[in-house]
């Protein structure tokens, strides 16, 4: 999950965006997605939004590259894909899109929509701290299963390790892990292949799932509790984009962890625990 850095007088900083994304490749990241929640998306412009996608799509070379539209209107997916510029929109491998109803039908509506008006797969993002919207069991697996678009979900409606295994014994959709990577192991365990994060940790969340892939949950759960107080200080509600921004800046990543309103910043009282967190040192996979 790709952040959009600012420069200090709060335009988009295209050198931080190219860093981060090089930065998420090195560290073991199979692919990226673009104007996720991370990406204060609503704060940008639709030629801002545009820019940052074809800045990401070049960053990653060649790596597939997914575009959030996070819209909670799912009649407005058409108007939102539609703002992004042609030379963006090309660059997408697919598109996704939040749960926004609870009905089963209208969701089913909702991904075929998105996948006929983008031309491309649909991932479908359920997370109902986001959205507002909890879905039942028996409904989401109805939708994505009559979705012959929807080739993903990534699962991150509590508990996660159970919605997980319902819908990989009933649904073919490829079933990704969230929440920073904190619960990537159960997750694993119950059917994920996959973890799409935000949290700054990415070379310990890509090693813990790849060790929990192969069998080795020990040593995947000894992976992530090296990072969990980090992940956790990270991920809570609140100033957790600040907080991440501040951790890549502190790695040399990005140059700024300046947000847009209505994000909130990042405070001087979170500065012991930053420090406590992520001291500065580089990140393996990052060149500098």
């Amino acid at each position: 999950m790709v952040p959009t850095p600012f420069t200090r007088d709060g335009a988009v900083d295209r050198p931080s965006l190219c860093r981060v994304v090089q930065h998420l490749r090195r560290c073991g990241c199979d692919g990226v997605i673009a104007l996720g929640a991370i990406a204060e998306p609503f704060t940008l412009s639709p030629r801002e939004r545009s820019d940052v996608v074809r800045t990401i799509a070049t960053a990653a070379d060649g790596a597939p590259v997914v575009g959030a539209v996070l819209g909670l209107d799912s009649d407005r997916f058409a108007v939102d894909f539609d703002a992004l510029e042609p030379s963006a929109r090309v660059v997408l491998d697919a598109v996704m899109i939040p749960v926004t109803t609870p009905d089963p039908n209208s969701l089913r509506s909702a991904i075929a929509r998105a996948g006929d008006v983008s031309g491309l797969p649909v991932f479908l993002q359920d997370l109902p701290r986001f959205s507002g919207v909890h879905v039942s069991h028996a409904d989401l697996i109805e939708a994505v299963s009559a979705s012959p678009s929807c080739i993903a979900v990534k699962c991150e409606a509590p508990p996660t390790y159970e919605r997980i295994g319902l819908l990989a014994a009933h649904t073919e959709a490829a079933l990704i892990s969230g929440f920073g990577g904190l619960g990537v192991v159960d997750d694993v365990i119950a059917g994920a292949s996959s973890v799409a994060i935000g949290s700054t940790v990415t070379r310990a969340v890509v090693d813990a799932t790849r060790l929990a892939l192969a069998g080795r949950y020990d040593d995947a759960s000894t992976v992530i509790g090296t990072v969990a107080a980090r992940i956790h200080f990270e991920t809570q509600p609140g100033a957790n984009v600040a907080i991440r921004k501040r951790h890549w800046e502190r790695a040399g990543v990005i140059d700024t962890h300046v947000v847009r309103a209505p994000t909130l910043p990042f405070r001087s009282e979170f500065e012991k625990h930053s420090a406590v967190h992520a001291p500065g040192v580089p990140q393996q996979g990052l060149s500098l």
